[in-house]
């Protein structure tokens, strides 16, 4: 009986040590939070595939700054987090999963200045997995930055193209003699999504922030996280635009036809402060949230089309919403510029076939 006993406990051990050692190590390789001393740090850090953006004070020695970085358990990470940066330029961390096999890279961006100028002239392909470009843009020192994020995000879930162009948003013929403007369409849905939504109506929406696409499977207007710091008082939101609306019957987000209900465009942008509480704004409170300073957003009678086939100029003033007074001393501000061909979009309804194109787009400051 000992003898049989020994066998089988041997027999166990050996079982369970095998599972162990074949129990596969991690393949995620992300930097899941990333900080700058706050000292130096205007806001939290924006993550846009593998860029990461955080904006920081005027004036701040950037020269040799560390890091304060969180992986993915188990992986690793180059160069050393520990060590001092100079983050007047970009820098390049590369994480190694705890399996060895799977890399990625990660380009640091800190920004001192807001860009208020918007030409859409660059494009890029910020997911390496997926075909779909987003426009990118160039403060006034010439750093790369990537202040828009679209809807593309979440509608390649689960449409996956190999032409960008065939995206609800991808660049365009320019308005005066530039390389590319930003063009966006309402296209139809998929339907229902896995069972989770029913998305009639796909708009093509392009605004400043960060698209959460998992987000966009609870409730649609949390997927979109409108907002980038802002270091000065908008005036006025200025451009150029052409919008036609779809022909077609306009469709709510349960997929009913709405007759005699005509779609039109969203053209927009809101100044607001921050606090601990309210970081962000998404599609629930975009708005209405009571952080809102000012708005600027174009009237009805211009988001139903624009006359002829022409660019027209929109030049919109921000509106002051509250008495609040604003100060950069004691408090800090986002600004948030959203594009949709259809204006109720985010909620899955529109009509297909609405066509937004802008340009030129540029914040008037005090």
């Amino acid at each position: 009986m000992n003898s049989i006993y020994r066998s089988v406990l041997l027999f166990c051990v050996l079982f369970l040590t095998g599972c162990i050692q074949d129990e596969p190590l991690s393949p995620y390789a992300d930097i899941e939070t990333f900080f700058l001393p706050e000292n130096i740090a205007l806001s939290s850090a924006s993550f846009n595939q593998g860029n990461i953006s955080i904006y920081v004070k005027k004036g701040a020695d950037l020269s040799a700054v560390v890091p304060s970085i969180i992986i993915s358990e188990g992986a690793t990470i180059s160069p050393d987090p520990s060590a001092p940066q100079n983050f007047n330029r970009d820098v390049k961390y590369v994480v190694t999963a705890a399996d060895g096999k799977h890399q990625r890279e990660y380009v640091i961006q800190a920004i001192s200045v807001s860009p208020y100028s918007y030409d859409f002239e660059y494009w890029e392909a910020l997911d390496p997995n997926s075909a779909y470009e987003t426009p990118v843009e160039y403060d006034r020192q010439g750093r790369r930055t990537t202040p828009w994020d679209s809807s593309n995000r979440g509608i390649n879930l689960y449409l996956q193209y190999s032409d960008p162009g065939k995206y609800p948003i991808h660049k365009t013929t320019s308005a005066t003699g530039g390389k590319f403007a930003a063009e966006m369409e309402t296209m139809k849905g998929p339907g229902n999504v896995m069972g989770i939504v029913n998305v009639p109506v796909a708009a093509g929406s392009l605004f400043t922030g960060v698209m959460n696409p998992l987000n966009a499977l609870k409730d649609p207007l949390l997927a979109t996280q409108f907002g980038q710091p802002a270091h000065d008082a908008p005036l006025r939101l200025t451009g150029k635009y052409k919008y036609k609306a779809g022909s077609g019957d306009y469709t709510d987000p349960k997929g009913n036809v709405l007759p005699g209900v005509k779609d039109s465009c969203a053209i927009y942008a809101v100044f607001f402060r921050i606090d601990s509480a309210s970081m962000m704004l998404d599609g629930t409170n975009i708005l209405t949230h009571p952080n809102i300073v000012s708005l600027a957003i174009m009237p009805p009678e211009m988001r139903a089309g624009s006359p002829g086939n022409d660019f027209v100029s929109f030049d919109i003033p921000f509106v002051g919403k509250t008495n609040h007074v604003v100060d950069f001393e004691k408090n800090q501000y986002k600004l948030a510029i959203i594009f949709s061909s259809s204006f109720y979009g985010d909620r899955y309804e529109g009509a297909v076939g609405s066509r937004l194109v802008v340009d030129e787009v540029e914040i008037k400051i005090e």
